[in-house]
């Protein structure tokens, strides 16, 4: 069974602060709908082993993760859809 944690418990089994949390998220290390969701009303809800297979490899766990360049050198890091990769395939056969 899947196991959903707060930030305070992500962060307490990490080691690390709420906030150092708060920061992967804003950054898109942790992706929402990849490693967490966030309904209405609610606070952000981690999924423990998408966390667990971020920290074992990072390379694994976002290989699916559109990376959208911004303004000032950041990232928009978002799920990969199934359409959004058969757009980027047949933009490539171009």
């Amino acid at each position: 069974m899947e196991e959903y944690l707060t930030i305070a418990e992500i962060a307490s089994r990490l080691k690390l602060s709420p906030k150092t949390i708060r920061n992967k998220m804003a950054s898109g290390e942790l992706v929402k709908g990849v490693h967490y969701f966030k309904r209405k009303g609610m606070t952000p809800r981690f999924k423990w082993s998408k966390v667990q297979l971020w920290l074992e490899n990072s390379d694994e766990a976002t290989q699916e993760i559109a990376a959208i360049p911004l303004k000032r050198g950041s990232l928009l890091r978002i799920p990969l859809t199934a359409k959004a990769r058969r757009t980027i395939q047949s933009a490539n056969e171009l």
